[in-house]
């Protein structure tokens, strides 16, 4: 009797729930809107200029918010400190150490290419400010009140260099969590060295369709102009498009060699997409990727609802990638038969509720920063002469 109690102790619950495919969204989501701010800074391409601004401030407030899935995720939220305090010997051998330098350092460099960004437009608030404002705004722009060309290509210059850094940075959040799970060898779906690579491909989809999604909002609703700019949607549309190929060319790669060739795991993998077919191959892949895809490379492109939709659901179509491997990859037995079944619980921690409330802090802080930084401005600003908006 005493053994049968110890086997049933032994029991398939998962280690990881609802908040870590939220998280690994989140961060994923970040970098791509980080990448797509650098095309204009760091890689010159001026169509992309006008919404630099945006994206940039859209990586800061995802990469903000994504770690408070992680801490939900502790049940104890106090265990964040033994994190820190303990453990550092294994550095070099443990990724989650890499990820939490990465997350410190990261939100960092964005807020400081941000206020480097926006310093002008900070500089313009100074004189008709009050004697508290005048001050934030000074330090705000690290004390170089002039508006002159020398200044401006000062902040050309660090804009340039902090989005170099930026972009291995962001890469970097982001494939450390397709690390973790690649690095865990008994895991049949998980153990790949494809899983970080991966990860960066569905997020530039996650990540460019969140932008879709959230740009004509702000631009209909929150700008000067009040109007949307259906070039840029067109061009997001595509850059989407151009995403999604990679995506599925690097997840043909990774199936293909997981399932034909791949060790005594090959067969478990079989059962785990028969079980999946309808959800991974009608839904995910066939609705939310081909789907925006032939959108994105079509003259549907120039249509704001329908691109708007392949945004939304594009976007979807990652997050549900994330639950499927996350989740999914912890289904697959190991030393027990049958598949295991997880449903979140809808209160509580690691619940449907936690993630609800993770994605209601990122409305709210999303709105704090947009309401701090003058994007609008500085949208505006590079949309002079350009016959844009309709």
């Amino acid at each position: 009797m005493e053994w049968m109690s110890t086997i049933a102790a032994i029991s398939p619950m998962r280690a990881w729930g609802i908040d870590v495919p939220n998280y690994f969204w989140f961060t994923g989501s970040s970098a791509a809107a980080f990448i797509i701010s650098s095309f204009a800074h760091v890689f010159g391409f001026k169509q992309f200029k006008p919404i630099a601004g945006f994206s940039l401030l859209l990586a800061f407030v995802l990469l903000a918010v994504a770690p408070l899935n992680l801490i939900d995720d502790l049940k104890q939220p106090g265990r964040l400190i033994n994190f820190f305090l303990y453990g550092w010997e294994n550095f070099g051998t443990s990724p989650m150490k890499w990820g939490v330098l990465l997350l410190i350092a990261y939100p960092i460099l964005i807020l400081i290419e941000a206020l480097v960004l926006y310093r002008a437009y900070f500089v313009k608030r100074i004189p008709t400010s009050g004697p508290i404002k005048k001050k934030i705004y000074t330090c705000l722009a690290f004390g170089r009140t002039e508006l002159d060309a020398k200044n401006d290509e000062i902040d050309h210059k660090w804009g340039f260099i902090l989005g170099s850094i930026g972009i291995p940075l962001a890469l970097s959040v982001h494939g450390y969590t397709g690390y973790i799970l690649g690095a865990v060898h008994a895991n049949t779906l998980w153990h790949t060295p494809l899983m970080p690579i991966l990860f960066l491909a569905s997020a530039m989809v996650s990540g460019t369709g969140l932008l879709i999604v959230l740009l004509p909002i702000f631009q209909k609703f929150f700008s000067i102009s009040k109007k949307v700019d259906m070039q840029m949607m067109a061009s997001l549309a595509k850059l989407l498009a151009w995403f999604i190929v990679i995506d599925l060319v690097v997840r043909a790669l990774w199936l293909s060699f997981a399932m034909p060739f791949g060790m005594a795991g090959k067969e478990l993998l079989a059962q785990f997409f028969s079980l999946h077919f309808e959800t991974v191959v009608y839904i995910e892949y066939g609705l939310c990727l081909i789907v925006p895809m032939v959108v994105g490379f079509s003259k549907m492109r120039h249509s704001f609802w329908i691109v708007f939709l392949m945004g939304v659901i594009s976007a979807v179509g990652v997050w549900l990638f994330r639950w499927n491997t996350v989740i999914g990859g912890q289904q697959i037995p190991r030393s027990m038969p049958g598949f295991t079944h997880y449903i979140p619980e809808l209160f509580g921690q690691n619940s449907i509720i936690s993630v609800a409330s993770n994605w209601a802090a990122f409305i709210a802080l999303l709105a704090i920063v947009m309401a701090l930084f003058p994007w609008d401005e500085e949208m505006e600003a590079n949309y002079q002469g350009v016959k844009h908006a309709s």
